[in-house]
């Protein structure tokens, strides 16, 4: 135990830059969070939409997708082969969390928690919405973060964890502006993920490789 912590302590220290604006935004969400009700948190954000949002984002959701993992993985399985191999054992630890966390929770998506104020709801044009009670936490989230966590974590300049972490929080943000999530859902995914890699990082996950500049 006293080895993993160090571990997980040296881990947290790499991330630092990662870590740390992280911490600050899920802070602000927190907050706000303690200040309005799920429902005005989910009608606020899907209140915003725009013309280049509805074209964009269900591109930027699918960076969080099975096949964007498997593909991610693939790739640095051939250029990086360790560290293909830390990113999809990662994968599959962050997923089999989120996955029984689903099913014990079986919380129900949008669609199914607001089925009787459905015309309130702006729906993103040829998305596919999900209606099920698979809501909590969020699969897509978890794997984007998973994914920003180990290219952080193995990043040479530590300036590129700032665009990983930023490509993860759009695709949280995607999952919401699609009405696929709730903001909880997405929360919970971007912590599952940071947290549970940096564990698997801490045994798993060794420091003699990086990724090129």
């Amino acid at each position: 135990m006293r080895v993993f912590l160090e571990r997980f302590k040296q881990v947290t220290q790499r991330l630092a830059l990662f870590l740390w604006p992280l911490i600050t935004v899920l802070l602000g969400i927190l907050l706000a969070r303690l200040t309005v009700s799920r429902t005005t948190a989910y009608f606020f954000i899907n209140h915003l939409h725009t013309p280049a949002g509805d074209l964009v984002f269900p591109y930027i959701t699918e960076l969080g997708s099975t096949v964007a993992a498997i593909l991610l993985s693939a790739a640095l399985l051939v250029f990086h082969r360790r560290i293909g191999m830390v990113l999809g054992s990662a994968y599959l630890f962050t997923a089999a969390i989120g996955g029984v966390l689903k099913i014990w929770i079986g919380f129900p998506r949008p669609h199914r928690y607001f089925e009787h104020r459905l015309h309130d709801i702006y729906f993103v044009p040829g998305v596919q919405v999900l209606d099920n009670f698979r809501s909590f936490p969020s699969g897509h989230t978890i794997c984007a973060f998973t994914a920003a966590t180990v290219l952080a974590y193995y990043a040479h300049n530590r300036y590129w964890s700032l665009l990983y972490l930023v490509l993860a929080m759009l695709v949280g943000y995607s999952r919401m502006y699609m009405s696929q999530h709730f903001l909880e859902d997405v929360t919970a995914g971007a912590i599952i993920g940071v947290f549970f890699t940096m564990v698997w990082l801490s045994i798993f996950g060794g420091k003699e490789e990086q990724l090129s500049r």
